[in-house]
């Protein structure tokens, strides 16, 4: 009896040491795939930052409110103006257009406008349309990452404004 334990011990110890054997290592490990693809813009259309005329809403994010406008983000294309001096009927007055913009605050009429992966503090003046662009820190901000949170190939003078569904 005691031979036949013995026996299926090292049986059992044999056949678990032949998994050892598999080098896992030769196996291509499964490459994970974003859903989603990049949108790229360049320097100089990041550089273009300009009022418009009130457009539709399309992807509404972050409110700031500042006297009686309310800065709406339209989602990484830029922001609607709003004239909030009768808050009883709010209206659309213009469109900042800037490319890759998420977030923005306000001190001194100064506005300081996360772009994509920069830091941008301007001036605007909606009864002329002008935008005087102060000062641009580049890189600042990590690239956007993916709503899936895969991080974009890097590009020459290109930078991820956006992803979108493939």
């Amino acid at each position: 009896m005691r031979k036949l334990k013995f026996l299926a011990l090292f049986a059992s110890l044999s056949v678990m040491q032949s998994c050892w054997l598999f080098n896992f290592e030769d196996e291509p490990a499964g490459v994970q795939q974003s859903m989603y693809e990049p949108v790229y813009a360049t320097r100089a259309q990041l550089s273009d930052i300009k009022i418009q005329n009130p457009k539709p809403t399309t992807k509404n994010a972050k409110i700031y409110l500042k006297d009686q406008y309310i800065f709406v983000n339209d989602s990484r294309d830029g922001f609607h103006i709003v004239d909030n001096s009768d808050p009883a009927n709010p209206k659309k007055i213009k469109y900042l257009k800037a490319l890759g913009s998420t977030d923005v605050a306000i001190r001194n009429d100064v506005l300081y406008v996360n772009q994509a992966t920069d830091l941008v503090a301007l001036k605007i003046n909606t009864s002329t349309d002008e935008v005087q662009v102060l000062k641009r820190i580049e890189n600042v901000f990590p690239s956007i990452q993916s709503p899936d949170g895969f991080i974009g190939e890097p590009q020459i003078d290109k930078i991820i404004v956006d992803w979108k569904l493939k």
